[in-house]
């Protein structure tokens, strides 16, 4: 019988006019492990709780502001009150209500239902906030802090997304190549949501906010080349060349789109995967992998620009049709339709490869 694992959750307390004393500390300590029993299916190191505390200069009067770190999102809650307590309880109130309903959007993405997370899910019965704070100094000191922390953690999987997306363009010659980095996308992306966090829409999370911000830096980009191009005389035409589309892009010659191969965090989805229709034969049964991979490859850039960024983003991302909705700017309807189309296609091209 497996052992229940104990999984330690960091969280960090900034004060401001007032003193953060062990008392106080204990007390908070009491109130937040109300959190716990919402952040047990977690992956460890991707969870930290920020607090900040205020005292009014003049008067009686506390803020609390609690920020809370979860996978490619951020909860924040912020309450008043002539008593500091009073005014963390209503705050803990208000974060646990978001939480529930974050939670509430995350069963239904594929993450939970990989066999292999049921397995950790099982063994990973406690979470337990720590009984001291991070010491002082250490851990996020402001909410820009815990957004760096976030974008930081989801570097690797936007870096990837935005490759991706341009290599799509370059091969369809909508941008030349090399033209725009993916990296300087990145590095806009991440001033824009640090100068202005408060613009972030209501209706999106966190890292749906950043696939927009991303589509939209890329999309500028190459308005500006088109401007250039229009107001310069080439004095030759220019051409693409695939093999340096594929360079530019992160692309080996031996390993077509293995960006799908590789684990990130959370897992992106498996090519088994891809064809949800349960009645449908496994890719793996009718083609390898290495060689289904290279053709969806292949297939994908022919598609019209909607159908392949749906493809991005619902089958490789693993984003919910109404998430693809809110990225690419389409009617959810519109949206469910191009994934059906995709996959009608998908499985016509799994049946040719079969009789390849």
């Amino acid at each position: 019988m497996a052992t229940a694992l104990l999984k330690e959750l960091p969280w960090n307390l900034v004060t401001k006019n007032l003193h953060g004393h062990e008392l106080l500390r204990k007390k908070l300590r009491e109130k937040i492990s109300k959190i716990e029993k919402h952040l047990k299916h977690f992956p460890a190191g991707t969870v930290h709780l920020h607090i900040a505390l205020e005292r009014h200069p003049k008067r009686e009067f506390y803020t609390a502001a609690l920020t809370l770190r979860v996978p490619s999102n951020i909860l924040h809650s912020k309450k008043s009150a002539s008593d500091v307590i009073k005014a963390f309880d209503d705050a803990v109130r208000t974060l646990l209500r978001q939480l529930a309903s974050l939670k509430a959007e995350l069963r239904r993405e594929a993450l939970w239902k990989r066999k292999a997370r049921r397995g950790q899910l099982r063994e990973l019965k406690t979470s337990s906030f720590t009984a001291q704070p991070q010491a002082e100094g250490t851990g996020p000191q402001s909410e820009a802090d815990v957004l760096r922390d976030l974008l930081e953690q989801l570097h690797r999987r936007l870096l990837r997304y935005v490759r991706r997306h341009l290599w799509h363009e370059v091969t369809a010659g909508e941008l030349p190549a090399r033209a725009v980095d993916a990296r300087a996308v990145l590095d806009e992306v991440a001033r824009r949501v640090l100068a202005a966090p408060e613009k972030k829409p209501a209706k999106l999370g966190w890292l749906l906010w950043l696939y927009v911000l991303a589509r939209q830096e890329i999309a500028r980009g190459r308005k500006e080349l088109k401007t250039q191009a229009e107001e310069m005389v080439p004095l030759e035409a220019p051409r693409i060349v695939n093999e340096d589309a594929e360079a530019a892009a992160g692309y080996g010659p031996e390993q077509p789109l293995d960006i799908i191969e590789t684990e990130l965090e959370p897992p992106v989805t498996e090519t088994k995967e891809l064809l949800p229709d349960p009645r449908t034969e496994p890719p793996d049964e009718i083609v390898t992998r290495q060689d289904l991979l290279a053709q969806m490859r292949k297939t994908a850039n022919a598609w019209p620009k909607p159908e392949r960024e749906a493809f991005e983003l619902y089958f490789v991302e693993g984003l919910e049709p109404e998430e693809v909705a809110m990225v690419i700017g389409q009617p959810v309807n519109q949206v469910r339709e191009l994934i059906a189309q995709l996959q009608r296609r998908l499985r016509a091209e799994v049946l040719a490869q079969a009789f390849v």
